[in-house]
């Protein structure tokens, strides 16, 4: 069984005025609506956890998971003060018999079914594997505002979610980060320090993080390019029974 772990319990706080960035609309549609919708959609994945802040709780409940008839979310958990207790907290709420997680974060809407793949195929050959894409630019080390090195791009990848993991090995990772007060940034980088190898799949530079207002026109631009922002929200949205108690019906009149 194949589970996986939403990521969508930040703040925004670099989002201006739109508040929390994964639920920003755009179409009408919150953010985090088209990335659940991918999985929802996907014959490899067959549960979902939304990890969400908890005062959010009752809103994504009507206004995504409802509103948009997302049968495969199994539950909810609640954001932890960093990226990676919010993740442990999910990986927690998954089903029972999950032997396999597939961990995105609900601000990457771009994601797609090859995308879920490619990581999925790599993560069974040894346990644990992410995406990513290797960078276009030179990249260089810089301390106190002055260039000290130039890096070797070619050995260099720069790393996405999708992120997947046996159950046990990501588990068994967490753990023992908490019990010795280990913060990484993502997940790859908790099952490395314990020593399980990760196989990098390639990922995709259109696979968008939403992470300032200046990355919404681009996310619209490549909505436009897949035909998916026309799926505007009136259409895709279940509607809602509008009680018909003490109105009259208007006769036509002939």
């Amino acid at each position: 069984m194949v589970g996986a772990v939403i990521v969508g319990a930040g703040e925004g706080k670099r989002m201006g005025g739109r508040g929390k960035k994964q639920f920003a609309k755009v179409g009408g549609k919150p953010v985090i609506a088209y990335t659940l919708e991918v999985f929802e959609k996907s014959r490899l994945v067959d549960h979902v956890v939304l990890v969400i802040p908890r005062d959010s709780t009752d809103w994504v409940k009507e206004e995504v998971v409802e509103a948009y008839g997302f049968k495969k979310v199994h539950g909810f958990a609640y954001g932890g003060e960093t990226r990676q207790q919010s993740v442990f907290n999910g990986l927690k709420a998954l089903k029972d018999k999950t032997k396999t997680v597939v961990i995105h974060d609900a601000v990457r809407p771009l994601v797609s079914e090859t995308l879920i793949k490619r990581v999925l195929d790599a993560c069974r050959k040894g346990g644990a594997a992410i995406t990513g894409v290797p960078p276009r630019d030179t990249v260089k080390k810089v301390e106190s505002g002055q260039i000290v090195g130039t890096l070797d791009r070619r050995l260099l990848w720069l790393a996405q979610t999708p992120q997947s993991f046996h159950y046990d090995i990501i588990m068994d990772a967490h753990k023992r980060a908490q019990s010795d007060r280990f913060e990484a940034t993502d997940d790859a980088a908790l099952v490395e320090k314990y020593g399980t190898k990760v196989v990098m799949a390639l990922g995709s530079y259109t696979n968008l993080k939403i992470t300032s207002d200046e990355d919404m026109p681009l996310f619209e631009y490549f909505l436009r390019q897949e035909n998916r922002l026309k799926l505007h929200s009136a259409q895709n949205k279940k509607p809602r029974q509008r009680s018909s108690r003490g109105k009259r019906q208007r006769s036509r009149r002939r």
